[in-house]
């Protein structure tokens, strides 16, 4: 099966405008998270955006840019409205803020992808603290043994009865999503008839429109990944350990 990497890429971020052109040790975020596709040898590599200045500093390093309608709300929905401009039959999404992700993450994507059958892939981590898991920016994964996602929260769940917080970890088990997702092609090329969610509305989670929809999500575990960058803080975290990373 042939596989690409779709790289939404929005100037207008809610809760921090202009982060993918935040510098990064000397290169734009969005130039930093394309090298991580790269890097990974999925497939063809290409930047989606509304704003003609995000498309201009992508083609300056040699990415494929493709326009998408900026009233488009999410990357999912962005990957789909140009799919018929996209020739793979895996499509991984990578978010254009997730430049210290594993590229050996996107390559078993794919890999489980193709493996699974599942019209909709994504890897989760076990969370290691309480901090994480009571965290609402962190969404947590309810997983089954076949490694199929029953359901998504931004809550803690499962809930652990009977047993203080504290030991929860101990008792149970936490997955967290890390914002990755391989779609196969029929998923995107039906993504618009999916009905509206409630369950998508109170949690603000599309992947919740589609469980409800009954579409099969795989799960498979990773290793913790670096910050994806959401607030001011994360980009200081990400340039430090670019930073880092130099200095080493």
């Amino acid at each position: 099966m042939t596989a690409a990497v779709a790289i939404p890429a929005r100037l207008r971020s809610s809760r921090l405008p202009r982060k993918v052109l935040a510098d990064i040790a000397g290169s734009s975020m969005l130039r930093r998270t394309y090298e991580v596709a790269v890097d990974a040898g999925c497939g063809p590599v290409i930047v989606l955006t509304d704003a003609e200045e995000v498309a201009v500093e992508a083609r300056s390093f040699g990415a494929t840019v493709l326009m998408t309608a900026p009233e488009v709300e999410s990357g999912t929905a962005r990957i789909a409205s140009v799919l018929d401009r996209i020739d793979a039959d895996i499509v991984v999404n990578l978010q254009g803020d997730a430049p210290l992700t594993d590229p050996d993450v996107l390559t078993r994507s794919v890999q489980e992808a193709e493996r699974s059958g599942a019209l909709v892939t994504m890897p989760v981590h076990r969370i290691g603290s309480m901090r994480e898991v009571l965290d609402p920016n962190v969404v947590k994964v309810v997983r089954g043994r076949d490694g199929r996602a029953l359901y998504c929260s931004r809550t803690p769940i499962p809930y652990v009865r009977d047993e203080d917080a504290g030991q929860w970890l101990r008792v149970a088990r936490f997955w967290a999503h890390m914002g990755l997702y391989a779609y196969r092609r029929d998923f995107l090329a039906a993504f618009d008839a999916f009905p509206p969610s409630p369950l998508e509305d109170a949690e603000r989670l599309e992947q919740l429109r589609w469980l409800e929809a009954g579409v099969r999500v795989h799960t498979f575990e990773v290793a913790p990944q670096g910050p994806s960058v959401d607030t001011p803080g994360d980009l200081e975290r990400v340039r430090a350990a670019f930073l880092a990373g130099a200095a080493r």
